[in-house]
């Protein structure tokens, strides 16, 4: 079992990446840093930690996901994950049965039906990869914060009550930073992927800079969340952090 003590025990998350029940985690990244990286590993702890995945995805097929756990040695088809498309339509027939969509969400028009179902589902991690690709597909700022609020509604509240919501959003330009920063308000921890200010480097692949986001802040023990910033290295089956000066600990 994958522990992540380096990053976890700087957030305060004693089970792993496993936010508190309850609360929003927003991953941001740019080019060169994206934090699409850390999105297996989201899964492969909610796995460790026997807990249902949501996983709506606007940026890849199901079958991406299958071959990079594979990789990890995580076998996605023996775990309890549910996959939304939002990618695009799919000709279900052409997919094996294993690898096709729980839910296809379609046009927005289609949007109510999707929470409905989200809301019937057992309190899970929720992971919405890819928000911004909303703004891509020619949809407005209060179109994609839309969509976010409603499923952060139904975790927070609703049949999903108890669970848990990660978002990963790519953020490189003013297209979509207001919607980053919309995000940011919203959430309770916001994990910030950057390049590194000294230029590139064989052994370090970015920074991570962990901070409370505007929810966190107005809980009563918000003081016991402390602001950290770790460099961490990219393989194909790991994500490695470290405090800045020091040796690598696998995440």
């Amino acid at each position: 079992m994958a522990t992540y003590k380096t990053l976890s025990s700087s957030l305060n998350w004693s089970t792993g990446l496993s936010p508190t029940p309850g609360t929003t985690t927003l991953i941001a990244g740019g080019l060169g840093s994206e934090g699409s990286v850390l999105i297996p590993h989201f899964l492969n702890s909610a796995f460790d930690n026997k807990q249902p995945v949501i996983l709506i995805s606007f940026t890849q097929t199901y079958n991406h996901y299958v071959h990079i756990l594979r990789k990890m040695g995580v076998n996605l088809l023996n775990h309890q994950i549910q996959f939304v498309n939002a990618l695009r339509p799919l000709d279900l027939t052409s997919l094996p049965p294993a690898t096709r969509p729980h839910f296809t969400l379609g046009a927005q028009d289609q949007w109510p039906r999707f929470f409905e179902w989200l809301a019937e589902q057992p309190p899970s991690v929720v992971v919405i990869d890819g928000l911004c690709s909303l703004l891509d597909q020619g949809r407005g700022l209060d179109t994609a914060l839309s969509f976010f609020t409603r499923c952060q509604s139904v975790v927070e509240s609703g049949g999903l009550a108890g669970a848990r919501l990660v978002v990963n959003m790519f953020v490189d330009d003013e297209g979509t930073e207001p919607l980053a920063y919309s995000v940011v308000r919203r959430s309770h921890y916001v994990l910030s992927f950057e390049a590194l200010s000294s230029g590139a480097s064989s052994d370090v692949s970015g920074q991570l800079t962990a901070v409370a986001g505007h929810l966190l802040c107005q809980l009563p023990d918000s003081k016991s969340f402390k602001p950290t910033a770790l460099h961490y290295k990219v393989s194909d089956t790991t994500v490695q952090f470290f405090s800045p000066g020091q040796s690598r600990i696998v995440l």
